[in-house]
């Protein structure tokens, strides 16, 4: 079979070609030289368009952080609860950390993981009693935990990275601060007081008076989920954009002889027919890898998570898929790239970060699929942050306004085909590419009065031919009757 690829079958093909230095095919070069200056140029614009979107959003984050707001409430109202307070909120303020507010509406630490689930990003809590407890070690109780004096809550779910990298350090970082100012002013005051009474007290109480524990009331912190819902919404994308070239460069005949009305429903019924089936391969591929990777405090995956997922995703791939389509009917090859590139950069940073910590242009991130799905999903997983109106509300109002925008699309590019502006693969008319059976339709206009101007002229008035052998004659009036 390789036999085919031969130089001997291929002797004397070559007898009728000229060399690409020809002086005959030396026009053509240039042209193509042209051509391809022209590509780099447009590749030029898409690799900046694309690290610009990316890098824009991610460049400041570590300085945008204290956009991120954080809370300490005491629930104590004793002397740990105040000098706490005090402590935290005396913490310095720097861009790189989130701000401490206090908050006093909250008045049990299960209202504060309610809070804190539902809408915040993080708080820290002195415990109910933590005051007294203290002062019973400091006194010379025997048993003394220091654990229970603070409680630290954040909720992962709400937005992966962020709770890590920002959130939760910014917690960890500052309550053990306090501890350890906590414990050096209390050993200062020990050593300074004659008291004989407080000769002999809990030691482990007194270098150690306030401690921690940590709480994640919507962990999504395991293995997979950072990435999780980015990359198969990512793959869903990528698979759509061979599809969608596909369908552009071979529904030329469909354009030239299927009805517009035909046309504007064939296409969206297909593209949610591709959503549907590979967003089904994305439910399938979580719900297989999900086991050794999946945390045992996630909320319970049932029957109703898989479909869940699965809608999500068709709604996330078909808004794209309408988005995307739109774009390609009307773009010459050379700059479908484009747009490609610029949905899926903002897309993917749009769930590997949160729009507290881009500039405010980025805010356009709540109006990305990927964003809305993943926060869709993240609530499914974790129950946190539910926001599941606006989001569910995004992605219809996505859909439907690109499928209207699909209508016109079509009928526009019917229109091209049918008067000949465009061809097959999208080349406009004058493009030295273009090439299409359908003939121009300025051409056609010219070609209609050039052969009118060509006809002779008709004469005016009517000619009365009168043949006088059956006696009747027009011109003298005798009809024969």
């Amino acid at each position: 079979m390789l036999g085919i690829f031969s130089w001997r079958r291929l002797h004397g093909k070559d007898d009728h070609r000229v060399s690409i230095t020809a002086a005959s095919i030396r026009g053509e070069v240039r042209n193509r030289v042209w051509d391809y200056l022209q590509l780099a140029a447009i590749s030029t614009v898409m690799i900046w368009a694309g690290l610009s979107l990316f890098f824009g959003g991610v460049y400041r984050r570590s300085v945008l952080a204290n956009n991120i707001n954080v809370y300490i409430v005491d629930l104590d109202g004793g002397a740990v609860g105040t000098n706490v307070t005090r402590m935290v909120l005396d913490t310095a303020v720097t861009p790189s950390t989130p701000v401490w507010l206090q908050n006093h509406d909250l008045n049990s630490v299960d209202a504060v993981k309610a809070w804190v689930q539902h809408s915040g990003w993080g708080a820290l809590v002195v415990n109910p009693g933590a005051s007294a407890r203290l002062e019973s070690a400091l006194a010379g109780a025997d048993h003394y935990n220091a654990s229970a004096s603070m409680t630290l809550i954040e909720s992962t779910g709400r937005q992966v990275v962020a709770e890590m990298l920002y959130v939760s350090s910014a917690l960890t970082t500052t309550a053990q601060a306090v501890a350890r100012q906590y414990a050096q002013i209390q050993v200062t005051n020990f050593q300074a007081t004659d008291d004989p009474a407080q000769q002999q007290p809990n030691y482990a109480a007194l270098i150690h008076p306030v401690g921690f524990v940590t709480v994640d009331v919507a962990p999504a912190g395991f293995t997979m989920s950072p990435v999780m819902s980015t990359f198969g919404y990512l793959a869903i994308l990528l698979s759509i954009i061979g599809v969608l070239i596909m369908w552009k460069m071979t529904s030329f005949p469909f354009f030239a002889r299927v009805r517009f009305c035909d046309l504007a429903l064939m296409w969206p019924v297909l593209l949610l027919g591709l959503a549907l089936v590979l967003s089904f391969y994305q439910a399938l591929a979580f719900l297989a890898f999900r086991g050794p990777n999946f945390n045992s405090q996630a909320l319970t995956y049932t029957t109703a998570t898989f479909f869940k997922f699965w809608f999500t995703g068709t709604a996330v791939a078909f808004s794209l898929g309408l988005w995307l389509f739109n774009w390609f009917l009307h773009l010459t090859p050379q700059l479908m790239a484009l747009p490609s590139i610029c949905t899926v950069i903002p897309n993917v940073l749009s769930t590997v970060s949160t729009f507290e910590l881009a500039p405010k242009f980025y805010r356009i991130m709540y109006a990305m699929p990927f964003y809305n799905g993943s926060s869709l999903i993240l609530y499914i997983l974790t129950g946190a942050h539910p926001t599941i109106g606006r989001n569910v509300g995004v992605l219809v109002a996505e859909i439907v306004a690109m499928t209207a925008l699909l209508t016109l699309s079509i009928w526009i590019r019917q229109i091209c085909v049918l008067r000949g502006i465009s061809d097959a693969h999208g080349w406009f008319h004058g493009s030295r590419y273009y090439h299409s059976h359908i003939p121009y339709y300025k051409d056609v206009r010219a070609d209609a009065e050039h052969q009118a101007e060509s006809l002779p002229p008709r004469r005016a008035g009517v000619e009365i031919v009168d043949y006088d052998d059956d006696g009747v004659s027009l011109t003298t009036g005798n009809l024969g009757v």
